[in-house]
């Protein structure tokens, strides 16, 4: 089992302006973020905006982003993001606990996910124009046709509106548009 660092983390409130969020809200030290993530010590994700790591606040599981220095818009991504969350809560979406806004260290403290993102569930899925024999375009890829097994293994469904891609030698190509829309295939 991991060993984690049992720390006791003290959020600090403020009654100022903040430039990221409005008042009364939590705010982390960097050193606390050192002791919530236990040095930087695991790893969960990666993005433009920078390094997504475990920590944990008190016994409870958190995802600490950093923003990396080299993120050209990423402090601007940063403050549009808090501002956003602080004012729209949902069940769908993840919360926000806190933040870190300390000199160049900077960085969002997040809810969990223990499952990771949707990729990593469907990273088996290739493209059936490449792995399909004969090749195929779906031309309806959307959440609601991607069925997930007992492993959360993706696989399609819905074939109405899927088309064989022409042989070798072939040279007819369907430019009609199907699907439905802002699901589109990128072809």
């Amino acid at each position: 089992m991991e060993e984690r660092q049992q720390s006791q983390i003290s959020p600090h409130y403020t009654e100022q302006d903040d430039s990221l969020l409005q008042p009364k809200k939590q705010i982390y030290s960097y050193s606390d973020v050192l002791k919530i993530t236990n040095n930087f010590n695991t790893i969960v994700g990666k993005g433009g905006f920078g390094t997504v790591y475990l920590g944990y606040i008190d016994d409870t599981p958190v995802a600490v982003k950093m923003l990396s220095p080299s993120a050209v818009h990423g402090y601007q991504q940063l403050q549009a993001e808090v501002k956003l969350l602080m004012r729209v809560h949902h069940k769908n979406l993840t919360s926000l606990i806190g933040y870190c806004n300390e000199g160049t260290n900077k960085g969002l403290i997040y809810e969990y996910m223990a499952n990771g993102n949707l990729q990593e569930h469907l990273s088996g899925l290739e493209y059936l124009q490449n792995g399909c024999k004969p090749a195929m375009f779906h031309r309806d890829i959307k959440s609601t046709n991607i069925l997930l097994n007992e492993h959360f293994q993706a696989k399609l469904s819905d074939f109405g509106l899927s088309k064989i891609m022409p042989t070798e030698g072939g040279t007819h190509v369907s430019t009609v548009i199907a699907g439905t829309p802002g699901y589109l295939d990128p072809e």
